[in-house]
């Protein structure tokens, strides 16, 4: 109960727009997460391809494209169940849609001492924008989405 309190106060702190951009996220990652799970990859893929076209195109700032990242983080982190990274940067290339020279990429490690580990990220004109990772790991792109 103690933690429901927690997230309630929390909430009430927060902004009209966080609210909607946090509620916004966890359905999306929660249809994701469904549809990854339930559907063969090839027919969600070709099915997130048609809802995640868009024609329009709108410049966010950086600051609203941080406050969604951190909206798709948070609730990854929240709901009750796991939330890796293709999932998150799955959301972030639905909900950022509109944004151009968005691209999710997907890789895996070149590391001869380790086991195999794939890891899908998010760009943004070359930068990282969700799935970063630490400089000691490198990951080789195996898989473009534009």
């Amino acid at each position: 109960m103690k933690r429901i309190t927690n997230y309630w106060s929390k909430w009430r702190l927060l902004s009209k727009s966080t609210k909607i951009n946090f509620l916004y996220a966890s359905v999306t990652l929660v249809i994701i997460k469904t549809g990854l799970t339930v559907l063969p990859f090839h027919i969600f893929r070709k099915l997130f391809y048609r809802i995640s076209r868009s024609d329009k195109k709108d410049n966010l700032t950086a600051g609203e494209i941080n406050e969604i990242v951190y909206a798709i983080n948070t609730s990854a982190t929240v709901l009750p169940f796991e939330l890796l990274c293709l999932p998150r940067a799955l959301a972030a290339k639905y909900l950022l849609r509109n944004v151009p020279s968005l691209s999710l990429e997907i890789g895996i490690e070149v590391n001869a001492n380790k086991d195999f580990e794939a890891h899908a990220w998010v760009e943004k004109n070359g930068d990282v924008i969700i799935g970063d990772w630490s400089e000691s790991v490198f990951y080789q792109r195996l898989w473009v989405w534009e």
